[in-house]
């Protein structure tokens, strides 16, 4: 993706609840990274699936929304410039009544901006 912020260097990225819309996240993380300034962080929610259910490292769902792997999201950072700041398992909404399972990252850039 092409996102521009005219030379601007942010500090922080979020995007709660907002990639489980995207399937693979190399381009946009990416995309963060140039954005971001050196030791920026980037937070984000995803919603979570086995590595045994998704080799490629994120499946499409029944819901329409796409889960991720941690191993995938952790590598797709690495490859980025970033790393694993901190990590946590969530709920991120329900669906009807069952939990819908979740990731929450935050990592932090290594590499110059």
């Amino acid at each position: 993706p092409e996102l521009s912020a005219d030379g601007a260097a942010f500090a922080l990225v979020a995007a709660a609840d907002v990639l489980v819309y995207f399937g693979e996240l190399g381009p946009l993380v990416g995309a963060f990274a140039r954005l971001s300034e050196r030791g920026g962080m980037l937070v984000f929610s995803c919603e979570r699936v086995r590595v045994d259910a998704a080799p490629s490292g994120w499946k499409l769902t029944s819901s329409g929304r796409y889960a991720h792997t941690k191993q995938y999201v952790v590598g797709v950072a690495a490859a980025a410039g970033y790393e694993l700041y901190s990590y946590r398992k969530i709920t991120p909404r329900m669906e009807g009544d069952s939990p819908v399972q979740g990731h929450l990252f935050v990592f932090r850039l290594l590499g110059a901006s």
